[in-house]
């Protein structure tokens, strides 16, 4: 294996918040090269961002947080091909609350589930770090980083590739959300 790896970073929007009776409504992904020994993040290489008509409403309470109706939905599908050849290429898979979208994920495209899930708001220790909250929105506002479309999944996606890149002392967060799972082993000094 070569010191180059693929990454994934993806966001979903839904109907609700019932993974087994709402469905996705917006996807994005952003896949990106990253340095496997130094876990920094290199260049963008394929983003995919789309809108998805659901067979069932969109519940007022999700509409509210990300301001997606069903007019705006009307007639869109997700292009599944390019997600999954997207997700294929990728080692592993990232999300603010990885739980709630690899179920959603998982009920849409199965294979999903066999990749490797890391979570950027569980795996990094946020309030060790003095940070309040470990939302998104409160931690890109933290960082100076704006996300001019919040709760929408294309903004989203950007905002966290945004704060994994950002650095603290020599490391980014990223470094530290691959090194906390593994994937990352402590450089030794020499003497």
């Amino acid at each position: 294996m070569g010191s180059i790896g693929t990454a994934a970073l993806l966001d979903v929007e839904t109907t609700g918040f019932s993974v087994y009776a709402d469905e996705i409504i917006e996807l994005a992904l952003t896949a990106f090269r990253y340095d496997r020994v130094k876990g920094q993040r290199l260049e963008v290489i394929s983003e995919y961002s789309a809108l998805r008509e659901p067979s069932c409403r969109i519940s007022r309470a999700a509409s509210e947080v990300h301001g997606i109706t069903r007019r705006m939905v009307q007639g869109h599908e997700l292009d599944l091909r390019q997600i999954r050849a997207m997700l294929r290429q990728s080692d592993f898979i990232v999300a603010h609350c990885a739980a709630f979208d690899r179920s959603f994920l998982g009920r849409l495209i199965p294979s999903s589930r066999k990749k490797l899930w890391l979570c950027s708001r569980d795996g990094i220790d946020w309030f060790a770090k003095g940070f309040e909250s470990r939302s998104l929105e409160d931690l890109a506002r933290a960082h100076a980083i704006k996300n001019l479309r919040a709760h929408r999944a294309g903004g989203d996606v950007a905002t966290l590739l945004a704060l994994l890149s950002h650095k603290t002392c020599r490391r980014t967060y990223f470094h530290e959300l691959l090194r906390n799972a593994g994937l990352i082993r402590p450089q030794r000094h020499k003497a």
